[in-house]
């Protein structure tokens, strides 16, 4: 991957994310969600989405989204002008892809994959989480991303629909 085509993150994203994490964690179950970044600066991520409840199962183990609920969030994104290049959903441990998230999860050319671990009391640091990118056979794993100054929009969505987080 060239560093135009890296990953950037504001340093505001992680402590929604950690937080949103943490939450699930202390239930003991994983969660997660999708980052959005406009199209004209589509690694550039502006958004974070939220999983929330209606179309979405959680567990040890266990994060899933509806087809209705990831239909709604795309077919936002495509009305709001943004792309979906990465997701992130948390492990009760350690920072990998297990077979599951190999074989089930967005396996669509350059899509990236994040992992966040420790979901109990996750790092802040997304640094510290577990990067991969599909390359059309296989998740290879990536340098974390760049990290610079800026805000970012968190919105939530399921089944329901998009909305503000809050």
């Amino acid at each position: 991957m060239t560093d135009a085509e890296r990953l950037v993150l504001p340093d505001s994203l992680s402590a929604p994310v950690a937080a949103e994490v943490k939450r699930y964690g202390t239930r003991d179950v994983e969660t997660g969600g999708f980052l959005l970044a406009p199209e004209a600066r589509p690694m550039c991520v502006s958004t974070v989405a939220l999983a929330g409840h209606n179309g979405v199962t959680r567990g040890r183990g266990i994060f899933r989204i509806s087809g209705k609920a990831i239909d709604r969030l795309f077919g936002w994104a495509e009305v709001a002008q943004l792309r979906i290049p990465a997701q992130f959903h948390s492990h009760g441990s350690e920072a990998f892809l297990s077979c599951v998230d190999r074989r089930d999860g967005f396996n669509v050319t350059e899509f990236i994959s994040a992992v966040i671990p420790q979901y109990g009391d996750p790092p802040m640091d997304p640094h510290t989480w577990g990067w991969w990118q599909y390359d059309g056979d296989e998740w290879l794993e990536l340098d974390p991303p760049e990290v610079i100054a800026g805000s970012v929009r968190v919105v939530v969505f399921d089944e329901d629909g998009v909305r503000a987080h809050g």
